[in-house]
């Protein structure tokens, strides 16, 4: 078969030249990912649209936003929140925010978040729930030198379980957990002005005071440069929370430096 020839310098330099202003040479890259876990601390989230799925959230407007310019300031809490600690059915959620710093044009970058996670109550491991896709990041080093994720982004799998999902230190299994797009109306997502963030929000709950249960999750955020040439960011952390019968639960946040790069935790 023969192949088609190499276009000439000349013949590329002009077609680069006929592209729209900017898009030749769009890239982006991420030089930061921060994690916000204070507990009790706030996200912010700024939003064009109204996003009325998130009653955890605070909803400013006009004069009451505190830095957003867009129509829409969300504040959501970080750490544990909602906490319904002395009901029959007790329950809390824990919170946490993803701030990532990008160099060139925003949307040429992608972002995402990979989760295993187990569950265990009544002396038993819970069924986990199903993946939510997102932007496939499997290859060698692409997010964390020395690492290939194995992401399943098959929406009818249930989510590996913690840690790795039975792959190794260097080759886990993890599932996609979304925040791939920065317009979807699902989660609480933005990206411009040099930085995308996003705030998710799990929830912890117990049929009764006196079961035993834990919850293991353990988290990748990232944000990926749009060429091997740019950087890129990922922040790998755990949260636990052990809940003792007829007592007070205790959640931890820890990073996993293993899954981590350019990462400020």
């Amino acid at each position: 078969m023969r192949r088609a020839p190499t276009p000439t310098f000349a013949f590329a330099a002009a077609f680069a030249l006929a592209l729209p202003a900017g898009e030749a040479l769009a890239v982006c890259g991420c030089t930061n990912m921060t994690m916000a876990r204070a507990d009790p601390g706030t996200q912010i989230i700024c939003s064009a649209a109204q996003r009325p799925g998130f009653p955890e959230c605070t909803e400013r407007t006009g004069g009451a936003r505190t830095t957003c310019t867009t129509t829409y300031e969300y504040a959501c809490p970080t750490g544990v929140n909602s906490a319904n600690w002395a009901g029959a059915a007790p329950s809390q959620k824990t919170g946490f925010g993803a701030n990532a710093t990008l160099t060139g044009t925003e949307s040429q970058c992608t972002s995402g978040q990979l989760l295993t996670l187990t569950i265990t109550g009544n002396g038993g491991v819970e069924p986990n729930p199903n993946i939510n896709p997102t932007n496939a990041t499997g290859a060698a080093g692409q997010l964390v030198g020395g690492v290939t994720f194995n992401v399943d982004n098959t929406a009818t799998n249930p989510f590996p379980q913690y840690p790795r999902g039975g792959g190794t230190q260097n080759n886990p299994n993890f599932g996609g957990d979304n925040y791939r797009w920065a317009d979807n109306a699902a989660v609480l997502i933005e990206r411009g002005n040099g930085r995308t963030r996003w705030w998710d929000n799990t929830d912890q709950g117990k049929d009764n005071q006196a079961e035993v249960a834990t919850w293991s999750y353990k988290f990748v955020s990232w944000v990926k440069g749009s060429s091997t040439a740019q950087s890129s960011c990922a922040c790998g952390f755990d949260i636990t929370v052990n809940w003792p019968a007829n007592a007070n639960p205790v959640t931890t946040y820890t990073q996993d430096p293993a899954y981590s790069s350019n990462c400020t935790f």
